[in-house]
């Protein structure tokens, strides 16, 4: 006991000094010992691996729909939003059991012989590193490239099954709408049949038609009151009422008629001349007022047939012939009472039918009003149902909205080297032991002096 006891604290300093380097000697040549098994037995892991990247750059569609407006579809960057990363939920969809499964089954081994891949996320970019490790070169850059088609595959099903929900529920939404169209468009047909009322259009050319009415009243009103004037300047020249302007009028148009007043004019005349030169009972005379009294039955009895007895002794000889300037304001008078009459006759009909169009616009007022709300119902409902269906279309190339695009930038690589044991690490890590053991040899020499400054202190 007592050289036990010297040879650990005893002894001259030459001694003590051999005795420590001994040690340190020993426990470095232990440590490089440990470090050489470790390398040796430590199972060769080889590691590969792939990177990703994800575009950020969002899309935007329009579509514009003729005379009802336009349909737009906008996919934002999947970056926009800072609260959502797809980098990790692709991250997680690398941990999933559920690739880990089918990655396992493509390998040909089993869940528990397949852990994750390590992921590495770079902070401010897009990027995603994806590493395996496996016992040989080979297999490991096989269950690499396993992992990126796995992965490629899910993210693919993922994305179809994204389009069918949004599919079924625009559908779900357009049969919605598709429905209200139909109905609206019932609506309106019922509405028209029961007031025979196609459009508001035909309502307002009803309305038109009004106005257009009132304006040739008040044009038939003004041609009227234009004839009275011109009736009464001419009856006041010539002293006749439009009624006996008319029967001379067709006298001196009638050719029989005129044709023997002519004639007993001429029969006047030769009377007149020959009793100038015979007496009364003269043969000739005789015979002159014979013709005479002939052509005045004959003349009678034409007028009479012309205008009726009462009417054609009304008219006075002087009217039996014609006098151009005379005859010209007659015809005048009786194209005048002729536009008269037919002025009244036309404000009389144009009144009766603005009576009738009056009624039948305020019959229409309300039902116009109420298929104007229905056209405009039957719009809203074709506009939304039309801009679904193109939303619809649209949507279907924005396919990357939920899981953006990925791109493969660094395929998985044959390793040349074991990524385990590194003889880096492992050479760190034994100089850093076989320091720390020096130290501690350091520590143990001088432990005296501390421990004597301690108890000082204390």
């Amino acid at each position: 006991m007592t050289r036990s006891w010297s040879f650990l604290r005893g002894g001259p300093a030459a001694g003590r000094f051999l005795r420590y380097l001994a040690v340190l000697a020993i426990g470095w040549s232990v440590i490089l010992a440990l470090a050489d098994a470790i390398y040796v037995f430590t199972p060769r892991a080889y590691e590969s691996g792939f990177t990703l990247i994800l575009p950020g750059a969002g899309q935007s569609t329009s579509v514009n729909l003729d005379s009802l407006g336009q349909a737009s579809s906008n996919a934002s960057s999947p970056f926009g939003d800072h609260t959502l990363s797809p980098t990790e939920n692709y991250k997680r969809i690398f941990q999933s059991y559920r690739l880990r499964g089918m990655v396992a089954e493509r390998m040909g081994q089993t869940i528990a012989e397949t852990p994750a891949p390590s992921i590495r996320l770079a902070n401010q970019t897009n990027l995603i590193f994806v590493s395996v490790r496996s016992d040989s070169p080979g297999r490991a850059k096989l269950l690499a490239e396993t992992w990126h088609a796995v992965f490629e595959q899910e993210v693919a099903t993922l994305r179809e099954e994204e389009q069918d929900l949004r599919r079924q529920a625009y559908e779900t939404a357009i049969a919605g709408f598709e429905q209200a169209v139909e109905e609206a468009r019932a609506r309106i047909i019922a509405f028209q049949s029961e007031y025979g009322l196609t459009s508001t259009n035909q309502f307002q050319d009803i309305v038109s038609q009004t106005e257009l009415l009132r304006l040739e009243i008040s044009q038939a009103s003004t041609e009227a009151s234009v004839a009275e004037s011109e009736i009464t300047r001419l009856s006041s020249i010539l002293e006749l009422g439009p009624e006996e302007a008319a029967d001379i009028l067709s006298l001196l148009s009638d050719p029989s008629f005129q044709s023997i007043a002519t004639a007993r004019a001429e029969a006047n005349a030769l009377q007149a001349e020959l009793s100038q030169m015979y007496g009364e009972n003269h043969p000739e005379m005789l015979n002159a007022i014979e013709q005479q009294s002939g052509l005045h039955r004959g003349l009678a009895v034409r007028g009479q047939s012309l205008l009726g007895v009462e009417r054609f002794h009304a008219v006075a000889e002087e009217y039996y012939t014609s006098d151009d300037e005379r005859t010209q304001l007659i015809s005048s008078l009786v194209s005048a009472s002729a536009k008269l009459s037919g002025a009244r006759k036309r404000h009389e009909v144009l009144s009766d039918q603005l009576t009738e169009m009056q009624t039948r616009v305020a019959s229409l007022a309300g039902p116009a009003t109420e298929l104007d709300a229905l056209m405009r119902d039957h719009q809203v409902a074709e506009t939304v149902f039309a801009s679904a269906l193109a939303q619809l279309d649209a949507n279907r190339t924005d396919t990357f909205a939920s899981y953006p695009l990925t791109q493969t930038i660094e395929v998985p690589g044959l390793p040349e080297s074991p990524a385990t044991p590194s003889k880096k690490f492992l050479a760190l890590g034994t100089f850093a032991v076989m320091f720390l053991f020096a130290i501690g040899l350091a520590l143990l020499w001088i432990r005296l002096p501390i421990i004597r400054a301690l108890l000082k202190t204390l």
